[in-house]
């Protein structure tokens, strides 16, 4: 019984803890990055969505053996219906977020070679995971599960060189870039490190249900571990995805001028939407690096805010300012009205 509920029971506990964190980690990413593209708020939202169904399903699983059939030996000498749909929610899960991971790696480098290997063994992992899911349905018993082993092995073997392989290429790639100041290397740092965590954790998982499942095939030791990799995947790119500082990358300079007895006076540059005043001494220049993070850059006009006090008296002025591109959209815009009114 212990190899076959105990196992079952732990593993919800585990994947109880590791849901909570992701819980967290998905109302921090909605909160804070609304202005992320639609397909990758798309793909986070999906994720999410499966690996919740596949919580609640390891749940109904552990309910229908501890409680529903208590007692019922018959039962026990046969998987439920919730094993193949672990098994595919899981595989689900872990294709979308190796996905994301290596495209991610694809438009920070433009290496093809890796990228279409990091993708083949993401392929065969998910072609084995649903192979298992298959012959669980149409094999229950447990003393069938011996063949199992080969999509098993191909499975959790793939999934796990797959994890340290894009694990290993991000951090390669990160730690080659050799930032130009301090924010950005903190910025690399911090995702070296998260890289490194969560594409040695979710393999370790993977690695530990493969074991588990070798040293006893009829038992249920290798879906306690295997129930926690979809958790640990959602949590790995949600995890990628809030190192980030805020929703969108923005460049920021502020000027300063001396000041006197008599007249006082300050130039702030600023996003829309934003107030900034300070006293002016000297001069910075703050410029910002990126990272290609699915970030996304504001591309609208900025206001420059000049603001001086003469004799008393605040004067303000307000210039907006955008990039060439849009400046050239608006002069071929009022050329087009004007024409059209000559035209009239």
């Amino acid at each position: 019984m212990d190899a076959i509920t105990g196992t079952l029971l732990i593993g919800t506990w585990a994947s109880s803890l590791l849901y909570t964190a992701e819980l967290y980690q998905a109302v921090y990413y909605y909160q804070h990055f609304k202005n992320d593209n639609w397909r990758l708020k798309t793909l986070v939202s999906v994720a999410f969505f499966i690996d919740t169904v596949a919580l609640l399903n390891d749940y109904t699983c552990v309910y229908l053996y501890t409680i529903t059939h208590v007692g019922d030996t018959v039962y026990f000498t046969e998987q439920n219906w919730t094993i193949p749909v672990y098994v595919i929610t899981t595989a689900a899960v872990a294709a979308a977020v190796q996905t994301f991971l290596v495209t991610r790696y694809w438009r920070f480098t433009h290496k093809h070679a890796i990228t279409l290997f990091l993708s083949l063994l993401i392929l065969v992992g998910f072609g084995g995971s649903f192979t298992c899911g298959l012959m669980v349905a149409l094999f229950p018993a447990f003393k069938d599960r011996f063949k199992l082993k080969i999509p098993a092995i191909l499975w959790l073997v793939t999934e796990a060189a797959a994890d340290l392989g894009i694990a290993a290429a991000l951090l390669w790639e990160f730690l080659k870039k050799r930032p130009i100041s301090t924010e950005t290397q903190n910025v690399v740092n911090r995702l070296a490190t998260v890289t490194l965590q969560t594409g040695t954790a979710t393999a370790t998982i993977a690695v530990a249900a493969l074991v588990g499942y070798l040293l006893n095939e009829e038992g249920n030791i290798c879906i306690g571990f295997a129930w926690c990799l979809g958790r640990t995947y959602v949590l790995s790119m949600l995890s990628n995805l809030n190192v980030r500082k805020s929703g969108r990358v923005r460049t920021s300079l502020t000027s300063k001028a001396a000041t006197s007895t008599t007249r006082s006076a300050s130039v702030v540059f600023a996003q829309p939407g934003a107030e900034m005043d300070t006293n002016l001494s000297r001069l910075h220049a703050h410029r910002t690096d990126t990272v290609p993070i699915q970030g996304q850059q504001d591309l609208h006009p900025g206001l420059i805010t000049i603001k001086s006090i003469v004799h008393g008296q605040e004067h303000t002025t307000d210039i907006e300012i955008g990039p060439l591109s849009w400046r050239k959209e608006e002069e071929e815009l009022n050329s087009n009205t004007e024409y059209r009114t000559c035209g009239r």
